[in-house]
């Protein structure tokens, strides 16, 4: 949709949310699932194509690069052309590289069509929002994003369940076959369930394509090169990371000299000087950095040394999108009444309140009903987070850049989860090592594991101060809506 246009017609804004959230929710539903959905099949996928651990991590790597690299360049397409136009293409490169994953018989191949997937669902993540936003006026807005939020869990949740099922009964390609009929009857649904955007084709803003691809390689090479150095096993992982680095950093000046000269900058210094927009982008950076605690590394406590099965580990974790989606939906109704920073912080509060206890209380002998605890609190904390962070950020930008401040947002959570997987695993991997040479013995030895478990669990906690103080500091909303206004 062009920069000029009005989405203020009635029939925009009177389309029902069950009907918009159904059509935007499928694009966001397949995009957030094929995030967990290949994690409880990798082995299975190293065994039958025959590769090392460290290859095969690049089957999910691959998929987050791309979604972070294409995000803003997905966002600027819909803001400059149509956000419903640009939903649809991604959904159909989705379901592409969905059929393409199928057939891939080499992790080539695999990677390659992750990489198509991956570029697909930066198109739908970008856009929903932006879709979501235009259909919505501020007294339903929030209930929209709660909704938008519980899908998001939903996908989250079924995907390491839905492809534990379909590995163990059809084999690991139908993970990803799954997608082609959803993937078709999205395509066709929001043809008719989304208005059509009416263009001023005179004033449809220019495209920033040097800008763009900056960005790209800029958040491309950072991501890289921390997802590098938390891989050991990989051979050259120290230059490969120290080089990706000073690249990323190179491109990084680079865009702020390309921005600066644009005349149409894909990056809007307006809306980067907003401080709702911008404090709400870097909390949710910290708020799904602090989450891969949960996520990722607690499975391996529970596997490796409470010796518990894959099922009775998939509920405990469970818990947490299970408690994100009820979570997401109370805080989007409630955010469209209380001020967002209220509910925000009191979310990364809740975070906070997590780590906090997984710092206490991580021991051989912590009781099952503890760890549910804690993936429940978490998982309630980031569900009162969501929906009132992105309302307020969504509400920050203008209409013209409605799409690019949502493919921030969804970088925010790609580069959150990146650096989150990044970072816990070199804290883990520091503090085992400080521990056995303390207390000597294996690494593996639950006197050098535990501890560095519970150090980890006390510095993500500390991360998670700074971020609920810092999504406090975004400020009041109304005081902000003139700043909004003359963006």
């Amino acid at each position: 949709m062009g920069p000029s246009t009005d989405t203020s017609s009635p029939t925009q804004k009177n389309i029902k949310l069950s009907v918009l959230i159904s059509a935007t929710g499928i694009g966001v539903f397949l995009a957030s699932l094929d995030g967990t959905i290949v994690n409880i099949s990798l082995k299975t996928m190293k065994d039958s194509l025959n590769v090392e651990q460290y290859l095969i991590q690049w089957v999910i790597l691959s998929y987050l690069l791309a979604m972070i690299a294409f995000s803003a360049i997905a966002g600027d397409l819909g803001d400059r052309i149509s956000n419903k136009l640009i939903f649809q293409i991604g959904m159909l490169v989705f379901t592409i590289g969905s059929l393409l994953c199928f057939f891939s018989n080499t992790l080539t191949l695999l990677i390659l069509s992750r990489i198509l997937q991956g570029i697909g669902a930066a198109g739908l993540i970008a856009n929903g929002m932006a879709i979501i936003t235009r259909l919505t006026t501020p007294k339903n807005r929030g209930t929209a994003i709660g909704l938008n939020a519980f899908v998001i869990a939903l996908g989250v949740t079924l995907g390491p369940i839905l492809g534990g099922v379909l590995t163990e009964k059809f084999g690991w390609n139908s993970i990803f076959f799954v997608n082609v009929p959803i993937g078709i009857i999205g395509l066709v649904w929001v043809q008719f369930a989304i208005p059509s955007f009416t263009q001023n084709k005179s004033k449809i803003r220019k495209a920033d394509l040097p800008g763009s691809v900056s960005l790209a390689l800029f958040l491309l090479l950072f991501v890289f090169s921390l997802s590098i150095f938390a891989n050991p096993d990989m051979p050259n992982a120290i230059l490969f990371g120290i080089s990706s680095l000073a690249c990323s950093i190179c491109m990084f000046f680079v865009l702020l000299v390309v921005e600066k000269r644009s005349a149409n900058p894909i990056i809007d210094l307006k809306l980067v000087k907003n401080r709702r927009f911008i404090v709400g982008i870097f909390s949710a950076i910290l708020a799904y950095l602090c989450l891969c605690v949960i996520i990722y590394q607690l499975p391996f406590f529970l596997q490796e040394m409470l010796e518990y099965g894959q099922i009775k580990t998939g509920i405990i974790i469970l818990a947490a999108p299970v408690a994100i989606a009820i979570g997401g939906l109370i805080s989007g109704i409630l955010s469209n009444t209380i001020d967002a920073r209220y509910l925000a912080t009191i979310g990364m509060g809740g975070i906070t309140l997590s780590l906090v206890l997984g710092a206490i209380f991580i021991t051989m002998t912590v009781p099952l009903w503890t760890l549910v605890v804690i993936a429940l609190v978490i998982g309630i904390g980031l569900g009162f987070f969501i929906a009132p962070n992105a309302n307020s950020v969504m509400s920050s930008a203008s209409k013209e850049k409605l799409g690019v401040a949502n493919s921030f947002l969804s970088m925010a959570t790609n580069v959150g989860f990146a650096l989150g997987t990044a970072l816990a695993t070199a804290v883990f991997s520091i503090n085992l090592s400080i521990f056995s040479n303390i207390n000597g013995g294996e690494k593996m030895n639950p006197i050098n594991y535990v501890p560095a478990m519970r150090v980890m669990f006390a510095v993500f906690a500390f991360i998670a101060i700074l971020a609920t103080v810092l999504s406090y500091f975004r400020g009041p909303e109304k005081e902000q809506e003139k700043e909004t206004k003359n963006q």
